[in-house]
């Protein structure tokens, strides 16, 4: 069966694995049209994924947790959220879970928690312990690793 990609690219191009037909698109894209059988060797590999919740669960998941509670709030429309979003999840793997929980709330669906923790800008971290923000760990802006462990290790928290 012969299959015709419709991309963004101007340029035409005959492939023969398309038949002779040709396509709209880049040679890239052509390349992508092979890529399930380039990847089916690599293995699959399985890590915790930061929990997102919704307004619903803050109480039970964070203030209700016996592990103190990073909290990443974000939004979709956030360049520099989606920045420290790789961070937050290898932050997530160098903790034990049973050290330290981390929790992703999006800020547009969550006005009342925006504005009961003060965050006026994101992204936006804060560290709970025992039900309560931990006074002073609130951090706004985008933040590398290393920046993040010594900012926890600040609070008591060793990776």
């Amino acid at each position: 069966m012969a299959t015709t990609l419709s991309l963004c690219a101007p340029n035409r191009v005959s492939c023969s694995r398309l038949g002779g037909k040709r396509a709209v698109g880049s040679a890239r894209a052509l390349a992508a049209t092979r890529a399930p059988a380039r990847f089916a060797s690599r293995r699959s590999v399985t890590t915790r994924a930061v929990q997102e919740i919704a307004g619903a669960d803050w109480k039970k998941e964070v203030l209700e947790s016996d592990i103190p509670v990073l909290v990443d709030f974000w939004a979709t429309w956030c360049g520099p959220c989606k920045l420290i979003s790789k961070v937050v999840e290898k932050a997530e793997e160098a903790y034990p879970k049973d050290k330290l929980k981390i929790v992703k709330i999006e800020v547009d669906p969550n006005p009342d928690l925006v504005e009961e923790y003060g965050v006026y800008g994101l992204p936006t971290i804060i560290l709970f312990k025992d039900g309560k923000m931990v006074e002073g760990s609130k951090r706004e802006g985008a933040i590398n690793l290393p920046k993040l462990k010594e900012h926890l290790a600040a609070y008591g928290l060793d990776a």
